[in-house]
């Protein structure tokens, strides 16, 4: 924009790996497709934006009281446009921190609209996707609980964005976790590894980002490669150690059926019904929303491919309903409602 202050310094070097940027040359394109001329544009802006002006806003808190209790408000007013203006979008409010309060004063006083009680309950974590595993890998220390190991693996995380893909590739050829849909579900023997190696040096996020902070320090000249290599050496004969101490006992069996797919010997776990035969694959979880199945309800499941209605199954929002469960074409454990009893002919409600 004329006559505005330029950013001279687009790219932070220490943060420059593997990959450079995409940069526009002296040359002007002409007569593009749409969708090459749409890369170029995007590609075109992002670097103007690089080195316009600074974007300035003002934010601002209000606290109020109310009953005794405070409450918070944030809001963001932009003063001056700077790069934003190159494409003139107007700033996307995600949450409330970036909504516009309006004229206030301290000492004022602002009517109670509306106050309510409301009961929610926590959910759990929703099973991760490749897309939300690969963010996970890149933030890998951003949820550990040691500030100091948090702040060690601020700049880094598990794998690179060149090899992250391939770690999940690995993951499903050695069958630790499958893919069901958009989700990444862990095997059995994905669970049984995790439950194994968890709290074990060779599972430690910290010292993973920590490598990968060695080996950038070392492509830079300031770490010594010999002495990596000797850590790496030292850390190598602890987990061998480590992991050669560990006893692993066998799950205990809790009878078992035959499979309906392969014939097979089907077995019953505490957690799984599993067929023994690797081929095959099939696979029954004993818990189905909320509600742990019995050995006998195991049974009639893969035996008869159908249980006897069974009650205390729960939804999300916390109700309780029955159903029986049968196996699909695909062997997969669906609900099946029985329909509703259909009302008499009698009084006040005649045929016609």
């Amino acid at each position: 924009v004329a006559g505005s202050e330029i950013n001279r310094r687009s790219v932070d070097n220490d943060k420059v790996t593997d990959h450079h940027a995409l940069l526009i040359t002296e040359v002007a394109p002409t007569s593009l497709p749409t969708e090459e001329q749409t890369i170029y544009d995007l590609i075109a802006g992002r670097m103007v934006e690089a080195f316009g002006g600074i974007c300035i806003k003002e934010v601002s808190t209000a606290r109020l009281e109310c009953g005794g209790m405070e409450f918070v408000a944030k809001g963001t007013v932009v003063r001056e446009d700077g790069w934003r203006k190159v494409w003139r979008e107007p700033e996307q409010r995600t949450d409330d921190t970036t909504a516009t309060l309006p004229a206030l004063h301290e000492g004022d006083e602002l009517p109670v609209k509306d106050c309510g009680l409301e009961r929610k309950q926590t959910k759990p974590r929703p099973i991760h996707t490749e897309s939300s595993l690969l963010a996970a890998m890149e933030t890998a220390g951003r949820d550990l609980a040691d500030e100091a190991e948090r702040e060690a693996m601020k700049d880094s995380g598990i794998g690179t964005p060149a090899t992250r893909a391939a770690i999940i590739e690995t993951l499903v050829a050695r069958d630790y976790i499958r893919r069901e849909k958009k989700s990444l579900v862990p095997t059995d023997k994905g669970l049984a590894v995790y439950g194994i190696v968890k709290d074990k040096k060779i599972a430690d996020v910290a010292m993973t980002g920590g490598w990968e902070l060695a080996l950038a320090k070392i492509a830079t000249a300031e770490m010594d490669a010999f002495t990596f290599h000797r850590g790496i050496e030292v850390y190598a004969a602890q987990i061998a150690q480590e992991l050669l101490a560990v006893k692993i006992e066998n799950t205990p069996e809790r009878g078992g059926a035959v499979c309906p797919r392969c014939g097979k010997q089907v077995v019953f776990y505490p957690k799984v019904a599993k067929c023994q035969n690797a081929d095959c694959g099939l696979t029954v979880w004993r818990t189905v929303a909320r509600k742990e199945l019995t050995d006998a309800q195991l049974a009639d499941l893969v035996t008869n491919g159908k249980t006897s209605v069974i009650k205390g199954f729960t939804k999300s929002n916390g109700e309780t309903f029955e159903a029986a469960l049968t196996l699909d074409k695909e062997y997969k454990t669906v609900f099946d409602f029985a329909p509703r009893n259909k009302p008499k002919a009698g009084k006040g409600n005649k045929r016609k």
